[in-house]
């Protein structure tokens, strides 16, 4: 938990050389990674120089530089307070102001960085934890320097990329899988709430889309997403306001209608037939309203049948959807794999694709793509394996199964088509992901070498 600052004016110190503000290990044996951490503090420093020299035109450098301090302070402490009350998108604005106010300090930018960390702005966090190690060389920053330039941290990152290139190339179950995974290793995260919950409104599953627009109200408060939530409520409001104001002000059409046919007669007739008259509109008025009241009724009731309709026939989709569900995970998988043995590869790979839309195990999942990839090279549709076969690669990781099978068996197709490019850049991928698999091989080696 980070600490509130202090606002006593008296406590601040004023840097007496800017010369050596930065904290730098001249032992430090990587060159490449030591000029970074210059090069970070170095654009920091020079933003803060142009500030100084700015407000310099109105007071004196060190009252300004106090005063700017004492409002910085504030401004952390502000964003500090939204952020525990999961206001985070007003704390990550607040806390660029007390950054651009005071961008030398470590608190701040440790919380700049925790803040976009959490809105999944990976590059603006690692800069704050990185030029915060680099001032002050602090136990919080350096543990989140270290986790964003791990090894787990480039794989992460890489599953997280592959979620929004899927919904660009509509493969929009698979991005959802990826998230989903996501969203169960690191709840707090926010970004893939918002990706889900658009994901959903763009396909029409608008429970779903209520779904994780409840759970992004909670983890981000005000998140922008969540005005269009109170728009839509808003409308609707409208909409009922408006259809009831129709409602009421049929009325004194009505009754100035009735009044224009009473002065009609009046002048045609005398008094009896007036009288006469009235009450035969008044017979008419009421079997207008008796009729008006029974196709009332018999609308409210054709509502009421056609809406019991739509709940069957939900009820029946979801019977259906939860009887294919739990074939897919059991039976449907049985089914493919016993197909495949009898060589029917065309009905296998249907049922594996059905495996693949409606399964929720990693295990038949992960190995129905394979075997989707697989069968459909073996009927000679290259290009849907080929589809597989990257699909398999880009949404699991060398820890699973087929993970370096994908890739060779993806190279070797490019190859003996006569695409070399493609296999190459496949191979290479391959070395890079899965440096020790056995199919690391003379072949292999042979095809790089051309």
């Amino acid at each position: 938990m980070m600490d509130k600052k202090s606002l006593d004016i008296s406590l601040i110190q004023e840097d007496k050389s800017d010369l050596t503000f930065f904290n730098i290990d001249e032992e430090e044996s990587n060159e490449t990674l030591k000029a970074l951490k210059q090069s970070y503090v170095t654009t920091n420093y020079k933003e803060e120089t142009i500030l100084n020299l700015q407000n310099t035109l109105n007071s004196s450098l060190n009252d300004t530089s106090k005063e700017l301090k004492i409002q910085s302070y504030k401004n952390y402490n502000e964003a500090l307070n939204l952020a525990s009350r999961n206001y985070i998108t007003t704390a990550t604005e607040i806390i660029e102001k007390a950054l651009e106010l005071n961008p030398k300090d470590v608190d701040i930018l440790n919380l700049r960085g925790l803040l976009k960390l959490l809105k999944c702005d990976f590059s603006k966090s690692f800069e704050s934890f990185y030029t915060a190690m680099c001032y002050g060389n602090n136990e919080l920053s350096r543990k989140y320097v270290d986790i964003l330039s791990s090894d787990e941290f480039k794989v992460f990152l890489g599953r997280y990329n592959h979620s929004i290139r899927f919904i660009n190339e509509d493969l929009n179950q698979e991005s959802i899988h990826i998230l989903n995974n996501i969203i169960e290793e690191d709840p707090n995260l926010i970004e893939p709430y918002v990706i889900l919950t658009l994901l959903y409104d763009k396909i029409g599953n608008l429970k779903k889309k209520e779904y994780y627009l409840n759970i992004l109200e909670q983890v981000d408060k005000d998140n922008p997403l969540l005005e269009n939530k109170i728009h839509n409520k808003d409308e609707e409001t409208e909409i009922v306001e408006k259809k009831t104001k129709k409602k009421i002000n049929i009325i004194p059409y009505a009754i100035a209608g009735i009044l224009a046919i009473g002065m009609v007669v009046y002048h045609i007739s005398n008094k009896n037939k007036i009288e006469h008259l009235n009450a035969q509109l008044n017979k008419k008025n009421e079997k207008i309203e008796n009729i008006d009241q029974q196709l009332s009724e018999a609308s409210e009731k054709l509502e009421e049948t056609n809406q019991e309709l739509d709940k069957t026939n939900q009820q029946l989709d979801e019977a259906k959807k939860q009887e294919m569900l739990v074939a897919s995970e059991v039976d449907l998988y049985q089914k493919a794999v016993e197909l495949k043995a009898s060589k029917n590869y065309a009905d296998a790979i249907t049922y594996f694709k059905k495996v693949i839309e409606y399964g929720k195990t990693k295990k038949y999942i992960a190995e129905s793509i394979y075997q989707v990839a697989f069968l459909s090279e073996k009927t000679k549709n290259y290009d849907q394996a080929i589809k597989y076969y990257k699909k398999y690669i880009n949404t699991y990781t060398k820890d699973d199964q087929y993970y370096d099978d994908a890739f060779y068996q993806l190279g070797m197709l490019y190859y003996e088509n006569g695409d070399l490019e493609n296999a190459k850049k496949t191979f290479y991928g391959m070395k890079s992901e899965v440096p020790d698999s056995m199919y690391n091989n003379s072949k292999v080696k042979e095809i790089l070498s051309n």
